[in-house]
C-alpha cells in the first residue's frame, strides 16, 4: 500500500538533475512496473516492462524520439495542484488570450502525448490487451472496470465513503443520486490526439442523474456560450461533496474540479503527484473508515 503523504526524499547530488523528484515519484508509485531508474549523460532513464524511456524537456520518450522531444506534449504532473477546496484559477490577460484560442480552435493539431511511456507502465498498448486486463470493480454499488491497479485504492475510497455517508447527509445524497461510475473506454482525450487515461482503466468519472443546471465540464460551459468560461463561479458548477474528494485524495487520485480545464466528473489514479507536491497531500482522515 502505497502512503501518498509521505515525504519524497532523494540524493541532495541528483536533485540538480531535471526530473529528479518525477523519476524517483514514479519508481516509488509503481513499483512493480518501473523496473529502475538510471542516469545516463546526465539525464534520467526508466526501464518500464523492459523498454527504457528518457527523461525530455518534461516527456518520457523513448530514445528514438528524445532527441526532439517538441513534438510531443509534456507529461503532466499537476503541479499546481492543491489539497482542500477548489477554487478559481487567476487568468492573467496572456493566459486569457491563450484560453480563447483554445475555445475558438480545436486542439487536435496540437503534438500528442507520447503514448509509449504510459503504454508501458499501464501494460495496455492496444485496445484488445486493455480490454482482456481489466477488472470488474462493484464501487457504491455501481458496477465499474478499471486497471488491476485500482482496485485496492477504490476499496479503501468505498469504505471511506461510505463511513461518511452514514453520518453526512449531504454524502448519503450524492451517492445515491449517482447514475452511473463510468471507468475503462478506449478513446483520446476529446479534441486531442492524446489517449485518454480512460483508456487505461486508470480513471473513473463519477456521473449523476441530474446536474441541477450545473456545469461539470469547460466544454460546456464553453458550448453554452460562455465567452470566459474559466470564470464560471463555484456556486455554478457541479461539485463532489469535499469529503468524497479528499477520500479518493488520500488512495492517490487527482479531481478534475480543479484543474483550470475542469472535469468535475472525472477521478485520476496518479500517486506520483502526491508524492512529487507536498500541498497536494490532503489531510489525514478523522476518523478510521469501516
Amino acid at each position: 500500500m502505497l502512503t501518498v503523504s509521505a515525504p519524497l526524499l532523494v540524493a541532495a547530488q541528483d536533485a540538480r538533475v531535471g526530473g529528479t523528484l518525477h523519476v524517483h515519484a514514479l519508481r516509488i508509485a509503481y513499483p512493480e512496473r518501473v523496473e529502475q531508474i538510471t542516469l545516463r549523460e546526465g539525464e534520467w532513464v526508466l526501464r518500464v516492462g523492459g523498454s527504457d524511456f528518457r527523461w525530455a524537456a518534461g516527456r518520457l520518450l523513448p530514445a528514438a524520439d528524445a532527441a526532439t522531444p517538441e513534438q510531443f506534449t509534456p507529461f503532466r504532473f499537476y503541479e499546481d495542484y492543491r489539497a482542500g477546496p477548489p477554487t478559481l484559477f487567476p487568468v492573467a490577460a496572456e493566459l486569457e488570450a491563450l484560453l480563447r484560442e483554445r475555445t475558438d480552435r480545436e486542439a487536435a493539431d496540437a503534438p500528442p502525448r507520447h503514448p509509449g511511456f504510459s503504454d508501458a507502465l499501464y501494460g495496455a498498448a492496444d485496445r484488445r490487451t486493455a480490454e482482456r486486463m481489466m477488472a470488474r470493480v462493484d464501487f457504491l454499488d455501481r458496477t465499474v472496470w478499471v486497471h488491476p491497479l485500482l482496485v485496492e485504492p477504490l476499496d479503501r475510497v468505498e469504505a471511506e465513503v461510505l463511513h461518511a455517508a452514514s453520518r453526512d447527509g449531504e454524502v448519503a445524497r450524492f451517492v445515491a443520486e449517482l447514475r452511473v461510475v463510468a471507468g475503462f473506454t478506449w478513446r483520446p482525450i476529446a479534441g486531442t490526439q492524446s489517449r485518454s487515461y480512460h483508456s487505461y482503466g486508470t480513471a473513473v468519472d463519477l456521473v449523476p442523474r441530474d446536474y441541477r443546471r450545473q456545469f461539470a465540464y469547460w466544454r460546456w460551459a464553453a458550448d453554452a456560450g460562455l465567452d470566459e468560461w474559466w470564470d464560471v463561479a463555484l456556486e455554478d458548477r457541479w461539485l463532489v461533496p469535499q469529503v468524497v474528494v479528499d477520500a479518493f485524495e488520500r488512495q492517490g487520485f487527482v479531481w478534475g474540479g480543479k484543474w483550470l480545464f475542469f472535469d468535475n466528473v472525472h477521478f485520476e489514479y496518479r500517486p506520483e503527484v502526491f508524492l512529487i507536491n507536498p500541498r497536494a497531500r490532503p489531510p489525514v482522515a478523522s476518523e478510521p473508515a469501516g
